[in-house]
C-alpha cells in the first residue's frame, strides 16, 4: 500500500505536487472553517453542564481532537519498534506540539494586540511558555531517553496545574 502511494507520488511533476498541496490545504481550511464554530459551541456546552471553566475543558478536548491524526500516525509508526522509527515519532510529536503551541499563542497574542482586547490570560500564557521551554530543552538531542519522554509527557497535566495554581492561589486572571 505504501509502495503504491510512493509510486503515484514519484510520477507527479513538481507543478502537480504544488497544485495537489494547495488543493489539500484549501480543503483543510474549508473543513476547519465548517467545524470550528460548532466545536467551540460544544466545548462551551460541556463546560457549562459540567460546571467547569471553559478554559479547562478546551485545554483537555481541543488538543485531543486536533492532534488525533498525528497521534494515531505516531502509534502506527512506533509499532515498528526500531530506534529510527521511535526517534522519528518523538521528533514529529515534539515538532507538532511546539508548532501548535507557538502558532496558536501567536494568533492569540495578535488578536489581543490588534483588537485592543482586555488582557486576562497571564496564567495561561505563562503555562504555555513554560511548557514550550521545557519541551525545547528536552528535545535538543537525537536520542530521547525514557526519562525525557516522561518529563515532556507530564507537561500537559503540569500546565493545567500551573494555570490552576496561578489563578486560584496567586490570583492571576
Amino acid at each position: 500500500e505504501e509502495e503504491e502511494e510512493e509510486e503515484e507520488h514519484s510520477t507527479l511533476t513538481p507543478a502537480q505536487v504544488k497544485m495537489r498541496s494547495i488543493g489539500m490545504l484549501a480543503l483543510g481550511t474549508v473543513i476547519v472553517c465548517i467545524f470550528s464554530d460548532p466545536m467551540v459551541d460544544v466545548i462551551g456546552d460541556i463546560a457549562k453542564r459540567a460546571d467547569f471553566s471553559p478554559f479547562y475543558v478546551s485545554f483537555l478536548i481541543t488538543p485531543i481532537a486536533s492532534n488525533s491524526s498525528e497521534v494515531i500516525a505516531s502509534i502506527m509508526l512506533s509499532k515498528k519498534k526500531t530506534q529510527k522509527t521511535i526517534s522519528l515519532t518523538h521528533s514529529a510529536l515534539y515538532g507538532a506540539a511546539t508548532m501548535n503551541n507557538t502558532f496558536c499563542l501567536s494568533i492569540f497574542l495578535a488578536l489581543i494586540y490588534f483588537r485592543d482586547l482586555n488582557w486576562s490570560f497571564s496564567a495561561e500564557v505563562v503555562s504555555i511558555l513554560v511548557a514550550e521551554i521545557v519541551v525545547f530543552s528536552m528535545s535538543r538531542t537525537t536520542n530521547v531517553p525514557l526519562w525525557k519522554a516522561l518529563v515532556v509527557g507530564s507537561m500537559f497535566p503540569i500546565s493545567l496545574a500551573v494555570v490552576a495554581f496561578l489563578e486560584s492561589v496567586v490570583g492571576w486572571n
